[in-house]
């Protein structure tokens, strides 16, 4: 497995420049690095949550609900070990208002203070559209208030932004059974400084609509996670530095949050120094988890004992839910 203990953590000022444009780019409305449409490796769980078609805002937007479908704010609650965790848990139902909630906006649009509350009906719905766009009056809020006929609109704070930052953290700032507070890591983050939000990181731009100061962007909501391995990848940026015995491989975190973030997942890297002939020079491995975690706005530098300046490099996702490791990462790096 390599020597953890040769494997150091500082804080990254070589990818402090890349941060601060990714952030001056979210500020702008873009997305910070380039989204793709989510291709989460399948892991057992459902595709697409049953009865999705029963929503009724896909009357008027099918193509966010069907995108929706298929995340885990859909399947929030219908997931599987989130119902074995259930079992004999003590107060389980304190869990119910992040899988299941109410909607999160009360009085004057503004967020509820404290945990959501728990629906008592229709949580096989998870995370609902209601959740996140319902007002305390049956208006829907949103980032223009665009009027329809169908309903009643405005729009919200929580829509725009930074402030997208505390609705998302209205569950993922709670640290809970396998569960990691993540919003914690990112409000304190230089990513959060710089401009950049979770939505700028977790829904790619699908079109833009409007004309001049009218014009504003739509997004998916198929969030982007983990489960896909070109996504997990664009979390992270590698730096090589020689010395005249050593090659020092730096693994900066770019996540915006500790990685990895839940319970069970874990991360390797596998070095390899290379010779220019190819011949394997020296290895080393670093494994993250819950507990050896790579902080936030931080590094970890792997130093492999070879005088070369080539570096082979593979990252492997670890997820509980699968029976193999994925691959997320294969490249060579030289100086």
């Amino acid at each position: 497995m390599g020597s953890a203990q040769r494997i150091r953590t500082s804080t990254f000022f070589a990818a402090l420049s890349a941060l601060l444009v990714l952030g001056a780019a979210a500020t702008q409305g873009r997305a910070p690095w380039p989204l793709r449409t989510p291709a989460p490796v399948p892991d057992g769980r459902p595709a697409v949550l049953a009865r999705a078609s029963e929503v009724k805002c896909g009357e008027c937007h099918a193509r966010h609900l069907e995108e929706w479908a298929s995340t885990t704010h859909a399947l929030a609650w219908e997931n599987e070990p989130y119902q074995e965790d259930l079992e004999g848990r003590k107060k389980a139902e304190s869990c119910h208002g992040c899988h299941a909630p109410e909607r999160l906006h009360g009085a004057d649009d503004a967020l509820l203070a404290g945990k959501p509350a728990a629906r008592k009906d229709e949580r096989h719905f998870g995370v609902s559209c209601e959740s996140c766009h319902m007002a305390h009056d049956g208006a829907l809020l949103g980032p223009t208030g665009a009027p329809t006929d169908k309903h009643a609109t405005r729009k919200g704070a929580s829509f725009v932004g930074a402030g997208s930052n505390a609705l998302c953290a209205a569950c993922h700032r709670t640290t809970v059974g396998p569960v990691i507070g993540l919003a914690r890591d990112f409000e304190e983050s230089k990513a959060a400084e710089s401009g950049a939000t979770c939505v700028s990181c977790h829904m790619a731009t699908v079109a833009e609509v409007g004309e001049g100061e009218a014009r504003r962007e739509v997004r998916s909501h198929a969030l982007q996670s983990p489960r896909d391995p070109a996504f997990l990848a664009l979390g992270f940026e590698y730096e090589l530095s020689a010395e005249s015995s050593a090659v020092k491989l730096a693994i900066h975190n770019l996540a915006g949050h500790r990685v990895p973030g839940l319970i069970g997942r874990e991360l390797e890297f596998r070095a390899r120094a290379l010779a220019a002939d190819g011949k394997e020079l020296a290895t080393e491995t670093l494994t993250l988890t819950t507990e050896t975690y790579l902080p936030v706005d931080e590094s970890a530098v792997l130093e492999l004992p070879a005088a070369t300046a080539k570096v082979q490099l593979e990252g492997w996702h670890h997820d509980p839910r699968l029976e193999k490791p994925v691959r997320f990462v294969e490249r060579e790096l030289a100086r």
